[in-house]
């Protein structure tokens, strides 16, 4: 009788319950593989910052011109176009050869992700001496919580571009290297950003159906492709990242990347401005070819 009279009752209005499906979910389920169940909901924190990726083996590994002529157009396009952006960098001959050493020891996947991260920050080190007086500065990946601060006090941070997977990094579809490199990483980051435009600056025009440079009379330029489709033809190789395109079908915000020839000058001012100076690859649910 005693316990009975110390027995807290509540009215059934004051007790706080779990409205949500998943309270007795075990979130295994396969109808779960089958639902987009927050199309369209997500957050788009940086909506009107741009991503521009500085391939390290296509402009960095050139030298002294193309870098300057880079730098020169990413000022520009920040000072006088009011453009606010984050840019990318990766590591070029240097991650390969990285990579071939790392193989040569047989050192784990792991391991051969944290090494490439180290390497790709030799040139974001470069490009933030370049840049230091027009607001660049160097970011390390702990302080990606800080890039709308960096962003919007005028600055230009400088990104890794290698996710940072670390030693957790997942086993390989391609051996022993890293499956998801430089250009997958900058694009998770548009994609969870929310980032208004992506241009991956490169030393090629486009995309082509064959290698121009083996099959000049027979290669077809391909000015805009969606995902799907470029999957698709299976072409032998790629300017982008194969995990880029098969994630990208799956993407909430990150549905375009602008792929210019950054060497050409004025060619990443025209891509921030939507101009298509390249290929343009979409996602796209019918998965079809449109042209430029």
């Amino acid at each position: 009788m005693a316990n009975k009279q110390h027995e807290r009752t509540e009215p059934e209005s004051k007790r706080a319950h779990m409205q949500s499906r998943f309270t007795r979910e075990s979130l295994m389920g396969k109808h779960l593989f089958e639902e987009e169940m927050w199309a369209g909901s997500e957050l788009s924190v940086l909506p009107d910052v741009d991503l521009v990726f500085i391939g390290g083996r296509s402009i960095m590994d050139r030298g002294r011109e193309p870098i300057l002529q880079v730098v020169e157009e990413v000022v520009r396009c920040r000072e006088q176009l009011g453009y606010r952006m984050i840019l990318g960098v990766s590591g070029g001959v240097r991650n390969r050869h990285t990579w071939y050493m790392g193989l040569d020891y047989g050192l784990p996947i792991g391991g051969m992700a944290m090494l490439a991260g180290a390497v790709e920050g030799q040139y974001a080190r470069v490009l933030y001496a370049l840049l230091a007086k027009h607001g660049g500065m160097w970011m390390a990946r702990e302080h990606f919580d800080k890039l709308p601060l960096y962003v919007y006090s005028d600055m230009i941070p400088i990104s890794i571009a290698i996710p940072p997977y670390h030693f957790w990094e997942k086993p390989s579809m391609m051996g022993n290297l890293p499956e998801y490199g430089s250009d997958f990483g900058m694009y998770i980051m548009a994609e969870v950003l929310g980032l208004r435009r992506i241009v991956y600056a490169k030393d090629v025009k486009g995309l082509y159906t064959l290698d121009p440079h083996k099959y000049p009379d027979k290669a077809e330029f391909i000015p805009r492709i969606s995902a799907q489709e470029l999957l698709a033809l299976d072409l032998d190789d790629l300017p982008i990242h194969r995990t880029v395109l098969k994630n990208m079908c799956r993407a909430h915000h990150a549905k375009e990347i602008y792929l210019v020839n950054g060497l050409v000058k004025g060619n990443i001012e025209k891509a921030l401005a939507g101009e298509n100076v390249g290929t343009v690859i979409f996602k796209d649910e019918s998965g079809g070819r449109q042209k430029a």
